[in-house]
């Protein structure tokens, strides 16, 4: 027979039961289904919390980046790490950890592969190209013949064929039934071949030993200062023998080559005309024209007057032209030539440099020694001595003038004397 049990009894029953449900599973998966919806509402704003954490402490302490120098500051650096290895004896290597000694990491990361690809017959080492062509730009600006508009071209492998046309196409009208007149261009080609350019610069030891920008300062402007002196002293007037490029005066046609008048503002303005009449005789379209004078030249140009007192020229070389083309001064242009009883003449170019080609390496070889002699201007004197270290820098270039008569050269200039 069932037994009976009373009311309360059977809601402490019940709620004993469901106790024991949600004590064992029900309350569990509840408790986890909450957690889940709690996890996943919360996420989100972790992130954001870290993400702003992240942008504050990234604001209060950067990444460390690389150095930032002025330009040609590493090249000058890399050098006296090059001349102290040298001195050391460690070689490549040593230079490497020359620079790292001195917090240059990226430095030593760069040149590590330039030094790997040095040229061991030729004595020296190779400057990682990043860090010379900062070298090579500043010397752009400070040669005449680069910086006039001369078209430069790579030349890594040491020739460059560039073809010209020699003799151009003839042609002329005809009448009814009559054969054409014809004939065929002559093309023919010019061979840039590298001519090797070394230049040496003598530094204190006192100043390599120095961890200062402003030693790297000092090697790099003398370095620069050497390479552009040099340069445009051929570029201008070489022969094109001994190993050097043949310069302007050389490439010029015999029909370019012009006497001056006898010194006067009117002769100078009629001298000058002449120049650029020449050039438009001979079917070149002046492109990019500029005049190459020096010094003494630009002087007497800038100072005449004409006769009622005005200065004659001044007023437009004051923008940057003379006749209308840009203007350059060097002294590569010698004030010392003899020309016929003269002893003291000059010469006055005229040129269109869009048919004045550089070929150039794009590199700059580096040698250093303690022990070498050089010459000082006036007797040759030992670097050992004078506790010094001689940096000798190898740059490898030639030029050429695809039209002769893109040249053009006003000699026995006698103006300033």
């Amino acid at each position: 027979m069932a037994q009976e049990i009373t009311k309360q009894e059977l809601k402490d029953l019940i709620n004993g039961q469901v106790k024991d449900v949600l004590n064992a599973e029900g309350l569990s998966r509840v408790l986890d289904t909450v957690q889940e919806r709690i996890d996943k509402a919360i996420t989100p704003l972790r992130q954001e919390a870290t993400d702003w954490q992240a942008k504050i402490f990234g604001a209060l302490k950067p990444e460390p980046t690389a150095h930032t120098r002025e330009k040609g500051l590493a090249f000058g650096r890399i050098v006296r790490a090059m001349a102290g290895a040298k001195r050391a004896g460690s070689g490549a290597e040593g230079v490497t950890q020359i620079l790292k000694g001195w917090g240059d990491a990226d430095l030593a990361d760069a040149q590590t592969k330039a030094l790997s690809a040095s040229i061991a017959i030729e004595g020296g080492y190779l400057v990682a190209p990043q860090y010379s062509t900062d070298i090579l730009e500043a010397r752009r600006a400070k040669t005449v013949v680069r910086a006039a508009g001369a078209r430069e071209m790579p030349m890594p492998s040491g020739t460059l064929h560039l073809p010209k046309v020699a003799t151009g196409v003839t042609g002329g009208y005809i009448g009814e039934n009559a054969n054409p007149t014809h004939s065929n261009p002559v093309f023919g080609e010019n061979i840039l071949t590298w001519k090797k350019l070394a230049v040496t610069s003598a530094i204190s030891n006192d100043l390599l030993r120095y961890n200062s920008p402003a030693a790297d300062a000092v090697v790099r402007d003398d370095i620069v200062r050497s390479l552009a002196v040099t340069e445009d002293a051929a570029f201008i007037r070489s022969q094109g023998v001994g190993g050097e490029p043949k310069g302007l005066r050389y490439w010029a046609s015999a029909s370019s080559i012009l006497a001056a008048n006898t010194v006067s503002v009117g002769n100078f303005t009629i001298d000058l005309g002449k120049a650029i009449y020449t050039m438009l005789n001979n079917n070149v379209p002046i492109t990019k024209g500029a005049w190459l004078l020096s010094p003494r030249t630009w002087y007497y140009a800038i100072t005449i007057r004409d006769a009622v007192g005005n200065l004659a020229f001044q007023p437009e070389m004051a923008r940057g032209t003379l006749m209308g083309y840009p203007f350059f001064t060097t002294t590569s242009i010698p004030i010392n030539i003899t020309v016929g009883a003269n002893a003291d003449c000059s010469e006055t170019y005229f040129v269109n440099f869009d048919d004045v080609v550089i070929g150039d390496s794009q590199r700059l070889l580096i040698d250093v020694s303690s022990e070498a002699a050089y010459y000082n201007g006036s007797s040759v004197v030992a670097s050992f001595s004078l506790d010094q270290t001689v940096i000798r820098a190898i740059a490898e270039h030639d030029l050429v003038v695809r039209d002769p008569n893109a040249v053009v050269v006003t000699t026995g200039v006698r103006e300033g004397v």
